[in-house]
């Protein structure tokens, strides 16, 4: 009767165990469908990599990074500033090189710096306005949503879980060892149980 006592609760840990590093097994593994009678049994991340893809797209387009937060950063005044400094400087390079050696340095020197003035005052409504034309065509053809839905989806199944389980490695660990302890905890209360009412 005394070793009812050891091996109830260490049975009922070892489930415990098993159980739940099985169902950590079934999320990623059988990759491909198996038939087991009336059930089709897959992995839940193989089983709905497509629909994860869908709702991650939706997910980083609608609420982490969409293109209007793309373009408002872009047209912030720190990325403008150095949009038009970089403007001035091509501009620069471009005319010194392009205007002929016969004319002379100083006036070269007066074309450039007045080009380059009207460069710095015309620049950001011409930015502004790049900006504001390109937006409305790369809203149209660039979608975020659909991005992030081809690369899950193209994802390789073997990588996925790697990183899945390299990100949640010790909290995978944690429940697995729950299992075993609450399978131990209720393997008690059946010895508990089976003391009090034999």
């Amino acid at each position: 009767m005394s070793y009812r006592f050891i091996t109830i609760p260490l049975i009922s840990a070892l489930i415990g165990w098993i159980t739940n590093v099985l169902a950590i097994v079934l999320l990623f593994r059988p990759r491909r469908p198996v038939n087991l009678l009336v059930y089709k049994m897959q992995g839940l991340l193989p089983k709905r990599q497509s629909e994860l893809a869908v709702k991650l797209g939706e997910l980083v387009e609608n609420e982490l990074l969409s293109l209007d937060d793309v373009f408002d950063k872009i047209n912030g005044p720190e990325v403008q500033e150095k949009l038009i400094r970089k403007l001035s400087e091509i501009m620069r390079d471009k005319l010194e090189g392009l205007l002929p050696r016969i004319i002379p340095p100083k006036l070269t020197q007066l074309i450039v710096d007045a080009m380059e003035k009207l460069l710095l005052q015309e620049a950001p409504n011409i930015v502004k306005e790049i900006l504001e034309s390109g937006k409305g065509y790369l809203t149209e053809e660039i979608q975020i949503s659909k991005i992030v839905e081809e690369k899950v989806n193209a994802f390789d199944l073997q990588e996925l879980e790697d990183i899945i389980r390299g990100i949640s490695s010790e909290e995978i660990k944690f429940i697995e060892v729950l299992g075993g302890v609450v399978g131990l905890l209720i393997g008690i209360v059946q010895v508990v149980i089976l003391w009090l009412f034999p």
